[in-house]
């Protein structure tokens, strides 16, 4: 089954190609809020390089943040659109998920993935756990006692508790569609309609006067 991975949800946007296990192809681009003219060029062009169609994919799985809103809503709404146009699953991953499942076992060790939010903020997110937006400064109030941590993620720099050690790998710093693959390949599709980007807070709207 040809699988295909989608992210946006952070300055770097993502595409990666799989048939089954095998990677086929993948391509980033760091874009900051470019992504809604750089996405689809970027998935046409994968498309040719590994010759493959858009209809020969079985399954979509797309980042839904959290992260920037914009971007998340380019990769939700683009992968929506393909996926309804050519009947094919959608597995809706986040994007710390995504950072958890590429960095892979870590033995004994639960792994914590961290990107930066606004206003000094970071969003966290363990395994069995929902995403969260924290100040750094309460990480170990919400971590709690949970042994041995691993962090990764750029803004995990900003973290620290007393059996924290941090996994310094480029591949790790911010979402990437392998580990959204990664995550996703074996969980179960949704309705295409039914999926929705996790903002985690509701964006900053501010009312015209």
């Amino acid at each position: 089954m040809k699988l295909c991975g989608v992210d946006t949800s952070t300055a770097l946007g993502s595409v990666a190609l799989y048939d089954g296990e095998t990677l086929l192809a993948e391509a980033q681009e760091r874009v900051s809020n470019a992504h809604g003219e750089s996405l689809l060029p970027m998935i046409d062009r994968l498309f040719q390089q590994a010759g493959v169609a858009a209809k020969d994919v079985a399954r979509w799985c797309v980042g839904v943040g959290p992260g920037s809103f914009t971007g998340t809503r380019i990769g939700v709404a683009t992968v929506k659109g393909i996926a309804l146009g050519t009947d094919a699953e959608v597995v809706p991953v986040t994007s710390l998920e995504a950072m958890i499942a590429l960095a892979g076992d870590q033995g004994d060790a639960q792994v914590v993935a961290a990107i930066d939010a606004i206003r000094g903020e970071v969003y966290v997110e363990a395994p069995g756990r929902e995403p969260a937006c924290i100040r750094p400064e309460d990480f170990e109030p919400w971590l709690g006692d949970v042994g041995r941590v691993v962090l990764v993620g750029e803004a995990a720099k900003k973290l620290s508790c007393a059996n924290c050690t941090y996994l310094d790998r480029p591949e790790l710093a911010l979402p990437h569609a392998r580990g959204v693959v990664l995550a996703g390949r074996a969980r179960a599709a949704v309705p295409a309609d039914l999926v929705e980007p996790a903002y985690v807070r509701p964006p900053e709207i501010t009312m015209p006067k």
